[in-house]
């Protein structure tokens, strides 16, 4: 897989750090389980309209009586030349990490719970389910998003009910039916974008969606992107105590290309069914560059993937009832190669190594919901049938996993205003895994015999306060939540690695209480929420000599408060304030830890935006995000300085479906990075967009 010759190198050099443990959890356990999949689907045509980052800018109500559940629409990155992880980092108690330009590894910290605890969803098909590490936003083509849905108190029963730090899940373009789309004359509607920027960076996506007859509907869609990423890094020359000999170097071998397209079918049938059928793929291939101090010209990786989904959905039964079946397919193969005549300890090693894996999977679903005047439920049973084998120089091996989940929600108004309910799910995993050996560039691992895993438990409780005619609202909530040891930390399956079976869950206790108030006259929403995170059992990978093991000794303590206020008192300006304080607490029992920040987790992080609307159908738009010093470790000595960052954009519509986009990132060049920090990233940006409606 992608970027696991990197990992490779740092585990020579003394061991994984924090990141290539999480890059391992995407990159190369991907490679045994393939879990991490970019499943780029339809797009569908959306009108520009105005900027906004949440639906309730505009000051409509909000979803939920609270800042714990966000919207993030297009309109917040199309033309910006910003990531998944980026644009989701402008929310309140959301952090960000990257390891270098388009296409690199990326994650997100959700209220100072880690990426590997937050569930990532395509349409509400978990990425990570067996992958035991943090998903990589970079492999998302945003492009390809109709909105990102940002849930971060809790993991809904829809996306599987099981997660600690909460839940994104990106909807793909083309998901809402024709007709809510065309217009009533309108048969056919079309998109083309076509984007240039710095580092020879390029993309290019169109999208078609026609009406056949009134109850049936297609849409296609094609993008590709493309970076060299040779963009310029301040290298410590192999001696970071020594700042005399750096130099200025520039990224090689950090090549990223990606192609995906889909074909979806709608279908209204005369019974009042509705029938979906999407059939989708994305292919990619990019280069493995290795650290800053140790770049490689000779490694990169492929990746395929192909999924085919049938969803059902039923007419109303009884009266009250309403059912949804579904069926997906997946295929996927990842395939990564090096050539290393020489390893970092001098001594031979095989010229070339192919390794990776393919896989099928195939995934039933059943979901019911019931509405009535004041109750309201949603239950959803799910079962993931999952076949892997090895590829390229791995001996033979293979897996088969069974995952059962069920899980549920029910909401009760006792008033019109007032409602109380509750959450709760069940996960059962099997995992069969058959003798061979796993191969890495500097050794192979034999593969472990697995055994059934316990049944894991997660549930929260809640009430709402939310007036239809009110100006306020609010919500409290209070859970527990769990994570299951996936096959990477049960089995050890990779170079170095030591397995430990025996693991058990991470489990977390969440307690958070919110609200909001609107001023419609100057169109004004604040919004404001406290939480508090108590993390048992956490997993850590602890380092002796050249191994790694995985044992549950994390424990932490999260408490902190989310601000944010959104206004448009002029038809021509809006903005928008964001502020998080949070307190991160390491209350392991290794004195060395106790007390320490958490890693990579600001005290404080502000995020600051204005648009304007101009004359001549110009707009404006300028950022500014800033966050206090972080460690990148938990004994909190490797340290990151505070970092002010400022960006701009300017938008023009020369006609009504056209758009020409002009961004600029990074405007300060901000470029430092600590030492020991293996990636390196780009500084100062630009990015041109047109984009073109027919």
């Amino acid at each position: 897989m992608r970027k696991t010759s990197l990992c490779i190198t740092t585990h020579l050099r003394g061991g994984l750090t924090a990141r290539c443990r999480s890059l391992l959890g995407v990159r190369v356990c991907a490679a045994v389980l393939l879990a991490n999949v970019s499943v780029f689907s339809e797009e569908y045509i959306q009108d520009l309209g105005e900027s906004s980052v949440y639906a309730a800018t505009s000051v409509e109500k909000p979803l939920q009586a609270s800042s714990s559940y966000a919207e993030v629409m297009p309109e917040s990155w199309e033309g910006r030349g910003i990531s998944a992880a980026e644009v989701l980092a402008a929310l309140p108690g959301v952090q960000y990490t990257r390891q270098g330009g388009v296409g690199s590894f990326q994650t997100v910290s959700i209220r100072g719970v880690a990426a590997k605890n937050i569930v990532v969803c395509i349409d509400g098909i978990p990425l990570n389910d067996a992958s035991g590490g943090a998903v990589d936003l970079g492999t998302i083509d945003l492009n390809q998003v109709e909105k990102i849905e940002v849930y971060k108190d809790r993991v809904p029963a829809k996306f599987g009910g099981r997660g600690i730090g909460g839940a994104i899940n990106f909807v793909t373009k083309g998901s809402k039916p024709a007709e809510a789309v065309l217009k009533h004359d309108e048969k056919k509607l079309g998109r083309v974008l076509l984007s240039y920027g710095s580092h020879n960076t390029w993309e290019a996506s169109t999208q078609m969606l026609s009406r056949l007859t009134d109850s049936a509907s297609v849409s296609a869609s094609l993008s590709a992107r493309h970076s060299d990423n040779d963009y310029e890094f301040h290298s410590n020359n192999r001696t970071p105590y020594n700042p005399d000999d750096d130099f200025t170097a520039k990224r090689q071998n950090a090549e990223f290309t990606e192609y995906s397209g889909l074909f979806k079918a709608r279908v209204l049938h005369t019974n009042g069914m509705f029938s979906t059928l999407n059939f989708n793929f994305s292919l990619a291939d990019g280069g493995n560059p290795g650290r800053d101090d140790y770049q490689s010209s000779v490694a990169g990786y492929k990746g395929e993937l192909a999924t085919a989904v049938y969803r059902a959905e039923l007419p109303q039964l009884w009266n009250w009832l309403w059912l949804e079946l579904s069926l997906a397919g997946k295929f996927e193969k990842a395939v990564s190669h090096s050539y290393y005549p020489l390893d970092h300890l001098g001594y031979t090693s095989t010229e070339f190594l192919k390794y990776g894996a393919a896989g099928y999977s195939l995934s039933p679903e059943v979901l019911a919901n019931y509405s009535g005047d004041r109750l309201e439920a949603n239950l959803r049973l799910s079962l993931d049938m999952s076949y892997y084998s090895g590829r390229g120089s791995s001996k033979s091996w293979n897996l088969t996993r069974y995952a059962t989940t069920a899980s549920g929600d029910v909401s009760y108004n006792i008033f019109k205003t007032f409602a109380v309910g509750g959450e709760g799910s069940t996960l059962f995993i099997v995992d069969d895994i058959h003798g061979g050996d796993f191969v890495q560039p500097t050794s192979t691992e034999r593969m472990k015999t697995s055994k059934e895993r316990d049944v894991s438990f997660a549930g929260r409780g809640f009430v709402r306060y939310d007036a239809p005619d009110s100006r306020y609202g609010g919500s409290l909530s209070f859970g527990r939540y769990f994570r299951a040891p996936q096959l990477m930390e049960l089995y050890g399956v990779y170079p170095g690695m030591i397995s430990n079976p025996n693991l058990l869950n991470e489990t977390a206790l969440r307690f958070e209480v919110g609200g909001y108030y609107m001023i419609p006259k100057s169109k004004t929403v604040v919004r404001a929420t406290y939480f508090e995170t108590g993390v048992k059992n956490a997993i850590y990978w602890i380092v002796s000599a050249s191994f790694v093991k995985p044992l549950n000794i994390g424990k932490s303590h999260v408490r902190g408060f989310e601000a944010e206020i959104e206004s448009k008192p002029k038809k021509w300006f809006t903005a928008i304030l964001r502020a998080t304080f949070q307190k991160t607490e390491d209350e392991s029992k290794e004195a060395y830890y106790n007390g320490k920040m958490l890693p990579y987790e600001p005290a404080r992080s502000y995020y600051a935006e204005a648009k304007l609307d101009l004359p001549y159908h110009f707009d404006f738009t300028w950022t500014t995000e800033y966050r206090t010093k972080i460690y990148g470790d938990r004994a909190n000595r490797v340290e990151q300085p505070a970092v002010d960052l400022h960006h701009l954009s300017l938008g023009y519509n020369p006609f009504e479906k056209t758009r020409l986009v002009f961004a600029l990132r990074n405007i300060t060049d901000e470029t430092y990075r600590n030492a020991y920090t293996p990636f390196p990233t780009p500084g100062r940006e630009y990015k041109l967009t047109l984009t073109q409606g027919f």
